[in-house]
């Protein structure tokens, strides 16, 4: 790894094990997104879209939160069963008021 590439990495040690693990410092654009209510229709934000291209034009509902504090479980329109996303992946559509 080239010391310039090396920076961008952090790396936690295990002291008995010797072992390092790496992760990435960079978040690669994507900010935390506002919290998000359940039964709300959403699209694929930028970096959703970004990260998974099939995905990125797809629109569907909110149905519950994942088992971790950063993701969020999705029913896209004309699937059967839900699954998880990032909540980065996803922003809320403003909803209609009809009045």
């Amino acid at each position: 790894m080239s010391e310039r590439s090396a920076k961008r990495f952090v790396g936690l040690m295990n002291e008995k094990r010797g072992i390092m693990a790496q992760h990435s410092t960079q978040g690669g654009g994507c900010l935390t997104t506002p919290p998000i209510a359940i039964g709300s229709r959403f699209r694929m934000s930028a970096c959703g879209a970004a990260r998974s291209p099939r995905t990125a034009e797809r629109e569907g509902v909110i149905v519950g939160s994942g088992r971790h504090s950063n993701s969020v479980r999705v029913l896209f329109d004309g699937y059967k069963s839900p699954i998880t996303l990032h909540r980065d992946y996803i922003e809320q559509i403003p909803s209609e008021n009809v009045e």
